[in-house]
């Protein structure tokens, strides 16, 4: 099961998000789906948590040299939409890539630019033998701007393994913590 955020995480995640709009806003263009958000490239380290946090890091120096200093806080999500990508479920079969245009890569890994959290998720399941264990399987958030919301549909809708998915259509700690905050468009949530 996911984590909830504590009240240091909820102002780091919010902040996150919001250099992920602001970022993202002006990094991203339609017509290009497959480069536009791939500035902040991660850092080839082990950790998917150490990647996440590297982008993040790229991506709050570059506004910050840019003179984007001290940005107003977010308040929902800006006509976008929070994703869920489960690495440990992924078959790289590249669909989601192909019926994109290349917003997933063939990994099914959305764009680096995107990217605002490492949720810690257990997850429980059974052996053949009845006996049940826990793994650790976190997944990565990340934000889809609003010009890039029919793509990003377009690449869930068509993976088969579900590695990808609208992060309002999940139910755990995390995803509570994202509703107390009022971060969901409940337009987008109650459609799906």
């Amino acid at each position: 099961m996911a984590t909830d955020l504590n009240n240091h995480d909820e102002r780091q995640f919010v902040e996150r998000l919001t250099e992920t709009i602001y970022w993202c806003r002006e990094a991203g263009s339609p017509s290009e789906p497959k480069t536009s958000l791939r500035t902040c490239r991660p850092t080839d380290l082990i950790s998917p948590r150490c990647q996440v946090f590297s982008v993040c890091v790229s991506r709050s120096l570059r506004l910050f040299s840019s003179g984007k200093r001290n940005l107003p806080s977010v308040t929902d999500l800006c006509g976008g939409r929070l994703l869920a990508y489960f690495p440990d479920d992924n078959l790289s079969d590249g669909f989601a890539e192909t019926v994109s245009s290349g917003f997933f890569d063939v990994a099914n890994i959305p764009p680096y630019d995107t990217w605002v959290w490492m949720v810690p998720n257990m997850r429980t399941f059974q052996y053949a033998d009845g006996a049940s264990g826990e793994m650790e399987t976190s997944y990565l958030v990340a934000w889809v701007p609003p010009d890039f919301i029919q793509l990003a549909s377009d690449g869930v809708e068509a993976n088969p393994e579900g590695c990808i998915l609208w992060l309002d259509t999940l139910d755990d700690e995390f995803v509570r913590s994202l509703r107390r905050l009022s971060l969901f468009n409940e337009a987008f949530s109650q459609t799906q």
